[in-house]
């Protein structure tokens, strides 16, 4: 089975961010470019996602695992892990309908929601469904035709919020293939990050501005051949493809996507749908995209970066200054106190008694 993953620093090809059209004649700004942004962002991998084409439901569990059915969607639970709380319960069936809706799923298909306690037993159930082992920071698989995510809940115990939003981000895998079928890897990372709202943070933003200014964004077209095999969280290529899908949204409307996935459903190509919904083609769309990023604001956020960074070490040196100034004065209070007490020097400076005798009147 092949499994469909997102972007690590190793892959096919190694974006090079440039592009046919001549770059800005601004020295300041290759300078940053070349300071600030490294070409892949190594982190943790979120989730691969498969592409095959299948529709069959896994029909025999593994031993000692529970089933437990649902209106909408089926638990696996894993021996050890515990039955789902109602709150991820509640997560899963109300992002369903949302996403189904949202989309423009008409599927009635039951997903199964496989729960395990650690990357192990990721892995474990997905060699027992013929796929391939995944890294150990990997915390959860879509398998999308087959309606199967695999999650391990030790992550979601570790990390809620996080958890949260990749419960989330892998049930619109599922959705998007059940909408639009087979669909492109940047448009289903894209799409799946908007929906649970896994935005880039300002400073890989910030990057991406600045890669608009100097006309060196990869194609969007493009994406797909420098999407290696594993996900690569806040990385600037998904950065891009999210960028692109906010765009597109707030330019053509919340349904512009459902709409796209139908046009797919019913046999086009998603570039084809793309142009026939909303009458430009996708390299109109993203000039005008990247154009409108690189207008962005940028430079007022450069500025603080730079204005904290120096701040933050400045902090550091005073506080390690008034550090070791107060492990000085503890060993210096600790020396008299000792020279006070001590019995050999009883008139020195230190310790100094009178007998009840020797009193003056």
């Amino acid at each position: 089975m092949k499994i469909m993953r997102g972007c690590e620093t190793s892959g096919s090809r190694t974006p090079s961010f440039s592009s046919e059209e001549q770059p800005l004649n601004r020295p300041l700004l290759v300078l940053l470019l070349i300071v600030l942004i490294p070409v892949v962002e190594a982190s943790s991998a979120q989730d691969p996602v498969s592409d095959t084409n299948q529709s069959t439901r896994v029909t025999e569990i593994p031993d000692r695992f529970t089933r437990v059915e649902s209106q909408l969607f089926e638990w696996v639970i894993s021996p050890g892990v515990g039955d789902p709380s109602e709150s991820l319960s509640r997560l899963v069936r109300n992002n369903l309908i949302h996403l189904r809706n949202w989309l423009g799923s008409s599927s009635t298909r039951k997903p199964q929601v496989f729960l395990v306690n650690s990357n192990q037993g990721l892995n474990q159930v997905l060699e027992m469904l013929g796929g391939q082992e995944v890294p150990e920071w990997v915390p959860a698989v879509a398998l999308t035709g087959r309606g199967i995510i695999i999650i391990d809940n030790g992550y979601l115990q570790r990390s809620p919020l996080e958890g949260s939003a990749t419960v989330v981000h892998e049930l619109a895998h599922l959705v998007l293939f059940e909408a639009g079928g087979k669909i492109p890897r940047w448009v289903h990372e894209g799409i799946a990050q908007w929906a649970a709202k896994q935005r880039p943070d300002p400073s890989v933003r910030r990057k991406l501005i600045l890669l608009a200014k100097a006309q060196a964004l990869v194609p969007i077209t493009e994406l797909d051949l420098f999407l290696p095999e594993t996900h690569v969280r806040a990385s600037l290529l998904y950065a891009e493809a999210i960028s692109f899908i906010d765009w597109s949204v707030k330019k053509y409307g919340d349904d512009l996507h459902r709409r796209i996935l139908h046009r797919c459903r019913a046999g086009e190509e998603w570039q084809v749908a793309f142009e026939g919904e909303t009458g430009i083609t996708l390299q109109e769309a993203t000039s005008k995209w990247s154009g409108d990023l690189a207008r962005s604001d940028l430079y007022l956020g450069l500025f603080l970066d730079m204005v904290l960074s120096w701040q933050a070490l400045a902090i550091l040196v005073v506080v390690a200054a008034l550090v070791q100034r107060n492990r000085r004065r503890r060993q210096l209070a600790r020396m008299e106190e000792d020279e006070w007490q001590s019995p050999r020097f009883p008139t020195s400076d230190g310790q100094n008694r009178m007998e009840p005798s020797d009193d003056i009147d």
